[in-house]
């Protein structure tokens, strides 16, 4: 029987994480770089529908007249920007309830009609399936807890606090491990086995189509992954993959993802009712499910025939909202693999120029804690079991501070201050050495990584304003890079466009290590380095 999900503590729920693609979607408008035409339709949205934009916005546009033009942002990115006053006539994110947490923002949504729907669930390569039985058996999320414990299943999911689908996964789990799924408690947070589902994850991301990205091109590192089932089937249907994914519904159920799309300009109403209309039609509802692999809404439209026929099981969720901010905040704390980073700051003369250093140290005493009265700052500062390096440069790269997060809050709110004090006397001065400085901060977490057996995620975290001109250039960094071996190779860099950083050697860095650009020239550096946290 599909029991219904509780209207407000969704609502609570989905407002504390990020929707799918973090807060930089990519595609034609990220984030206001370009301008929509005077009678557009103008709709923030969730990055995982860039699809409906490639795919079929041309055939909404002759089907409606309504020419539509989207800006993709996460789900607390878009509260943060309607809260600027930024104004949209509609938003398109997976969930219908992201709002109602926010009394201004949800006296503002005129109306909201769901659109498609896709539930978060489990791809497994054919190979493990068979090896688990869970080719012809369904699991349990304890099963599959016990697989990951021991060591026989690895997989990738997105942060909880920064992606739906981890977040939703998260919840699924929790409660499905509760001794009372309907009623969670704080004592079903600290359930060992809870932890121990964890133990096997190996690939994270801030984005749910990273995810899908990362896996494609490192399928060798993960025997699976959690992720929309549109994205799962999409990985099948497009033929990167050197196995199928078998897809997985665990017993106790999942959560269902709806995309409603949201009216807030009255002066659209029209257009708005002729959007849904078509959007909701029969014969569209068809052709988004073959387009997109999601499910329709109208039950007169045919799935596409990759979705498993099948009735869903929808989850509840905790019965008190505090609990829901607990079950995050001890996954970040206490549950998920921890992270080993480095920070490689830019020092260069050019840094004193338009309020740059600030901005780099106003973002990173976001990440020390400065923001910690906000539910996207907290998540966001550095968690317990964390370890963090921070690697200031200019001509050449300078010594490397080193900050243990510790194992208690007492230990960690000490690192937390620590840091703050580092980076708030940094002063800029000099050249650029950007990939000398990567290349230690690399070759620092490789030797860490070679003497810790442990499992964590390495990452660098490259912020420059401007190009290279001192010490090894692009092509020399990225010929010693293909000749390191697989611990150095396996760190990925997350270099961020600020200021005036070469688009095309930050890409080139990017795409060399298995990372990814993030846009700090359309959007503040603090918002930017909140993003990346999603994917450490």
């Amino acid at each position: 029987m599909i029991r219904l999900m509780r209207n407000a503590l969704l609502a609570f729920a989905v407002l504390v994480l990020a929707s799918c693609g973090g807060g930089n979607g990519g595609g034609s408008n990220t984030g206001g770089d370009s301008r929509p035409a005077a009678d557009a339709f103008t709709v923030l949205a969730g990055s995982e529908l860039k699809d409906v934009e490639t795919q079929l916005s041309e055939d909404i546009r002759k089907a409606t007249g309504v020419k539509l033009h989207f800006t993709y942002a996460g789900t607390l990115d878009a509260i943060d920007r309607l809260n600027a006053g930024e104004n949209f006539d509609a938003v398109w994110v997976s969930h219908g309830k992201y709002l109602a947490m926010n009394p201004a923002l949800k006296q503002r949504l005129l109306a909201q009609d769901k659109v498609m729907l896709s539930p978060v669930v489990l791809g497994v390569k054919a190979s493990k399936a068979r090896e688990l039985g869970w080719d012809t058996g369904e699991p349990t999320w304890k099963d599959i807890a016990e697989a990951s414990r021991s060591g026989r299943f690895s997989f990738g999911m997105t942060n909880p606090t920064s992606s739906n689908t981890g977040f939703t996964a998260l919840i699924g789990i929790a409660s499905a491990l509760a001794s009372n799924p309907d009623a969670l408690t704080q004592a079903d947070v600290a359930n060992p086995t809870l932890k121990a589902f964890f133990q096997g994850q190996r690939m994270t991301s801030g984005s749910s189509g990273w995810l899908a990205e990362a896996y494609v091109r490192d399928q060798a590192k993960v025997d699976g992954l959690i992720n929309y089932e549109s994205v799962l089937l999409s990985l099948n249907r497009d033929g990167k993959l050197s196995e199928p994914l078998v897809l997985v519904y665990p017993k106790e159920g999942i959560v269902t993802a709806d995309y409603p799309l949201m009216l807030l300009q009255a002066g659209k109403r029209a257009d708005y009712d002729k959007l849904i209309a078509f959007l909701r039609s029969p014969a569209f509802q068809t052709r988004l499910s073959e387009a997109t692999l999601r499910r329709p809404v109208n039950p007169d439209a045919t799935a596409a025939a990759a979705i498993p026929k099948r009735t869903m099981i929808e989850l509840p969720f905790p019965g008190q909202p505090q609990v829901i901010e607990q079950l995050l905040e001890g996954f970040l704390a206490d549950v998920r693999i921890p992270a080993s980073s480095r920070y490689v700051l830019d020092l260069s003369g050019s840094m004193a120029n338009d309020g740059r250093i600030e901005a780099m140290k106003a973002a990173m005493a976001t990440l020390a804690g400065a923001e910690a009265g906000s539910l996207s700052g907290r998540y966001a500062r550095f968690q317990k079991r964390e370890r963090v390096g921070l690697l200031p440069f200019s001509n050449q790269p300078g010594p490397t501070q080193l900050f243990d997060m510790g194992d208690t809050a007492q230990s960690s709110e000490a690192t937390l201050k620590a840091i703050g004090a580092a980076v708030a006397p940094m002063q800029p001065d000099g050249g650029t050495a950007i990939f000398d400085s990567v290349r230690k901060a690399l070759e620092e977490l490789a030797e860490e990584k070679r003497r810790n057996p442990q499992p964590r995620y390495y990452t660098v975290v490259l912020m420059s304003d401007g190009e290279n001109t001192e010490g090894s250039g692009l092509s020399e960094f990225l010929a010693w890079h293909a000749a390191q071996d697989e611990s150095l190779r396996s760190i990925r860099v997350f270099p961020i466009l600020f200021g005036d950083a070469d688009v095309k050697e930050m890409s080139a860095l990017a795409e060399a290590t298995g990372g990814k650009v993030f846009d700090a020239k359309s959007k503040s550096l603090t918002l930017v380095f909140k993003d990346i946290r999603g994917y450490q």
